[in-house]
């Protein structure tokens, strides 16, 4: 085969259609909720991770507030994703077929399809991509080296600036560099770590002035000590298998045909080793997400430029059934009944998703109250869905714990409260925090949902059951770290 086939091209049409369709019927889920309610609250920084997709979120929120536009981002982004993986291909001399081929094998793959949601990993692998591209520019193409490394250390510290999860990305291009370039290599490195290390600077800064949030969360809160478990490396394994296919495996370890740009060979082996080494490691004590894997998509799909045509065209067909088949469970999901679930147990959470709106109208006559839920997922629903802030209370666990930051607890001292959750609930529940309590279930859209209004809400109670526990837990900043501000402390611990 010469090119690429019409059949082909009509492929990766419909499965751009399908995803279209699927970006604008799939309700809003849990995590771009919120992730929507910190564009709702502009900031330096959040609780849980670097700000990038707030601050998109947030610019993006001057010409439609409309949760299916944001997703467009995401389909944008797919389509830079296989740009970058073509030039990148066309920069270490791949043939134009070939490179194309790689092109069109990404956007009919499952990963192109599942990235539909507007997410921070989205702009993680997006900065990723364009920073990657950028610097290898720079490397290869002499007389433009300034200009590309200027680029490239913008984006890439836009993508340390989405997630810490590019620390590994920096890692393994600063030292391809170095291994490929040489002596070459140090002005452009030193010029893309310059503006790599200001976006550093910012996050260390609003780290330093909030309690260290990030730095908490992600190598305290987040790490677990209960062992080595086979299955959580197993499903590191399986996951491995799920992304580049089975298929894609199985051609990768039959292909004779090697390229013969070692710079390539070398880039794929340090960004690809260096990312399996860590992953492992971590597999052995702590379950890996499909959503690590995606800075690391276009050099994985670069792997296949080893496959020849014949095996790539195969590929193709594979993965376009494969994620049709995908398509097809998704606009199932979609667009079945959700009466059908009336009598699962998590009915409400059904609910919540696909019609938000029962909600809102059935907690519109507490406009005048301070109104508060179970969890962050509710709480960002029915804050973009209601058009109200509504934050979390009585919550412990270590995730989405913006809200720390939203509300200051002493000023509820002796209110009254409204609180909604989507289980069952008696005063026990409530740890003794209000004087007198009074619960109503309500059905909202065929689904149960709870509603206590608390008298007298104790303040002293409420630290003592629950910010103590979140002060120890989520907050315990280690002495060896310089502290410039902390909210939570300064609220309820500075005396």
């Amino acid at each position: 085969m010469n090119a690429l086939t019409s059949t082909q091209i009509k492929t990766v049409v419909w499965v751009v259609f399908f995803k279209i369709v699927l970006l604008s019927f799939l309700p809003l889920t849990g995590d771009e909720a919120y992730f929507i309610k910190w564009a709702m609250h502009p900031s330096m920084g959040y609780y849980d991770h670097p700000p990038m997709i707030g601050w998109v979120i947030y610019l993006m929120s001057f010409v439609s507030e409309n949760y299916v536009f944001y997703r467009f981002f995401a389909l944008f982004t797919t389509m830079i994703i296989a740009l970058v993986i073509y030039k990148i291909a066309r920069l270490y001399a791949v043939d134009r077929e070939k490179s194309m081929m790689l092109y069109m094998l990404f956007l009919v793959s499952p990963v192109d399809v599942l990235l539909s949601l507007i997410t921070n990993d989205i702009t993680l692998v997006l900065f990723g991509s364009l920073g990657t591209l950028f610097l290898l520019y720079a490397l290869e193409r002499r007389e433009y080296w300034l200009k590309y490394s200027l680029l490239a250390g913008m984006f890439l510290a836009f993508t340390f600036l989405s997630k810490y999860f590019a620390v590994f990305l920096l890692f393994s291009l600063v030292v391809f560099s170095f291994m490929v370039y040489k002596k070459s290599a140090f002005k452009i490195v030193a010029v893309v770590s310059i503006i790599v290390l200001l976006g550093i600077a910012q996050n260390l800064w609003f780290n330093y002035n909030s309690c260290w949030n990030n730095i908490l969360f992600n190598f305290f809160s987040r790490s677990t000590n209960d062992g080595i478990h086979i299955s959580r490396v197993l499903g590191f394994f399986a996951l491995t298998a799920y992304i580049i296919t089975p298929w894609g495996v199985y051609f990768l370890l039959k292909a004779k045909h090697k390229t013969q740009n070692m710079k390539l060979n070398k880039l794929l082996f340090l960004v690809l080793g260096v990312i399996f080494i860590v992953f492992f490691a971590v597999s052995l004590k702590n379950s890996i997400g499909l959503h690590w894997f995606l800075l690391f998509i276009p050099f994985i799909y670069l792997l296949f430029v080893y496959l020849d045509m014949n095996q790539l065209n195969k590929m193709f067909k594979y993965n376009a059934i494969f994620s049709f088949i995908h398509i097809a469970i998704l606009m199932v999901v979609i667009f079945t009944p959700k009466t059908l679930f009336e009598k699962i147990e998590r009915y409400s959470d059904v609910v919540l998703m696909d019609n938000p709106q029962a909600v809102c109208r059935g907690i519109a006559e507490y406009d005048a109250k301070r109104f508060f839920t179970s969890g962050y997922t509710s709480a960002a629903f029915l804050s973009y869905h209601c058009k109200k802030d509504i934050s979390m209370l009585f919550y412990d666990r270590k995730y989405a714990r913006y809200d720390d930051k939203l509300v200051d607890v002493r000023e509820l001292k002796e209110q009254n409260i409204v609180f909604m959750n989507k289980r069952k609930m008696d005063e026990s529940y409530f740890k003794g925090v209000c004087a007198d309590v009074s619960i109503q279930k309500k059905m909202l859209g065929g689904a149960a949902f709870y509603f206590a209004e608390c008298k007298a809400f104790s303040y002293d109670r409420y630290k003592k059951e629950f910010l103590d526990y979140q002060n120890k837990n989520y907050y315990n900043i280690p002495e060896w770290l310089p502290v410039g501000k902390c909210y939570f402390k300064d609220r309820y611990y500075s005396e």
